[in-house]
């Protein structure tokens, strides 16, 4: 079982390694974000980095990391996130998007740790202009334990 837990996160640690090189490394647009929200019933906080796809600037790549802690109970829960998202053109202010991407879950049961993976589908809004950008998000994860989740967050 050890191995197969291993194989996993070796595999979604290349993964992720392989999109984030894909993704543009201009520094100027890399946005650090905070969310916090609700995922199956559970409080979750987190963060991560919004960043443009190379030469498709309607596309973003958002890894981003959530934890649910319920102070041990058995739906402690952390979720490694590689989300891209299409961001459909609009005049005005406010981006919305459609995206899906890959998840790692490590869930704490009480009785023993599991490792999941899974595939996101998303949907969201925000503020595209300004230092301090809001965004909301609704993300539903398939897994062995599918999971809904409805957050919020800044962008700066």
């Amino acid at each position: 079982m050890y191995r197969t837990h291993a194989r996993s996160l070796i595999t979604s640690i290349a993964v992720l390694g392989l999109v984030l090189a894909l993704a543009v490394p201009a520094r100027a647009a890399v946005a650090p974000e905070v969310r916090a929200g609700v995922t199956s019933g559970e409080v979750a906080i987190g963060g991560g980095l919004l960043m443009p796809v190379a030469r498709q600037p309607s596309w973003e790549f958002n890894p981003n990391l959530e934890a649910t802690v319920t102070g041990g109970s058995s739906h402690d829960l952390v979720a490694l996130n590689g989300d891209f998202h299409y961001d459909f053109p609009r005049g005005d202010n406010t981006a919305m998007w459609v995206g899906a991407g890959p998840a790692l879950l490590w869930q704490d049961r009480g009785s023993g740790r599991e490792t999941d993976v899974g595939l996101n589908v998303l949907t969201g809004m925000g503020a595209k202009h300004g230092d301090v950008r809001p965004f909301a998000q609704v993300r539903g994860t398939m897994s062995n334990e599918n999971r809904l989740a409805i957050a919020g967050g800044v962008r700066f």
